[in-house]
């Protein structure tokens, strides 16, 4: 399934290269303006121009694994019926719509976000790991953040078990997972409490802790909050299937 899922997204070559486009041309708008801001200070939130800049870079790598094009497609599954054909299907549905999402993010990770971080990392002065150790350390964060990643499409899309507006549901909560999970700016800006829900959070698997384990602070406690997570997402994955399992609803049949 892994490797199905992989294939699949490897069709789709103008998304991939309109998406590099993308992710270049904002990742050059948002580095110019953090440089700006560090023209005046020469540390922020206890944060320099490289981490910044580095925060900037990984953030692209994780956008294409967060908010990805094919958001939508499980829970338009579950709307229009089809969905019902994988319950009859042998082995845990869960397990399959992980690892054919799995297989897709992995590609875009191969081809759309790494290779755009190693460039970065060759023209700006960014705080990427160099040690084996390092390498795979951020490895298996960005691996954590594709399964939670997958884990939050999966209660979004969810929500079409139970109700035929899941998109506004998703349009109303966008702009606090946007600000809470650091992708407007760095967690590390946010006052007071706020800043401790942003870095230690169940959001701050998606991007913050990805950071603090590309940048090395504290990269081992990262990681483990990160796996923490990625299991209590996991408890509550299996708690909405199995409650829609005992009795779903097909919209309109």
């Amino acid at each position: 399934m892994y490797w199905a899922g992989f294939r699949r997204q490897s069709r789709y070559v103008a998304s991939l290269a309109v998406g590099v486009a993308a992710n270049v041309f904002f990742g050059i708008i948002r580095s110019a303006l953090f440089v700006s801001l560090y023209r005046q200070k020469e540390h922020v939130a206890g944060l320099d121009v490289t981490a910044v800049l580095t925060y900037v870079w990984v953030l692209q790598v994780v956008f294409g694994v967060v908010f990805v094009t094919w958001i939508w497609e499980f829970a338009d599954s579950v709307r229009s019926g089809d969905f019902a054909a994988e319950l009859v299907k042998p082995g845990a549905v869960l397990g399959r719509l992980l690892a054919v999402d799995l297989g897709r993010s992995s590609f875009a990770l191969a081809t759309r976000g790494l290779p755009q971080l190693a460039v970065a990392g060759i023209v700006l002065d960014l705080r990427l790991p160099t040690t084996p150790p390092g390498v795979l350390m951020f490895a298996l964060s960005l691996a954590l953040c594709a399964v939670a990643a997958s884990q939050l499409r999966f209660l979004f899309g969810s929500l079409a078990f139970w109700t035929p507006d899941y998109r506004g549901w998703w349009t109303m909560l966008f702009g606090f997972l946007w600000f809470t999970g650091g992708f407007l700016v760095p967690v590390e800006f946010f006052p007071g409490a706020l800043r401790w829900i942003g870095e230690h959070g169940p959001l701050a698997g998606l991007l913050a802790m990805p950071v603090r384990v590309a940048t090395g602070r504290g990269a081992a406690s990262a990681l483990a909050e990160q796996a923490c997570w990625v299991v209590v997402a996991a408890a509550a994955c299996h708690s909405v299937m199995a409650t829609a399992e005992r009795r779903m609803v097909i919209h309109g049949g």
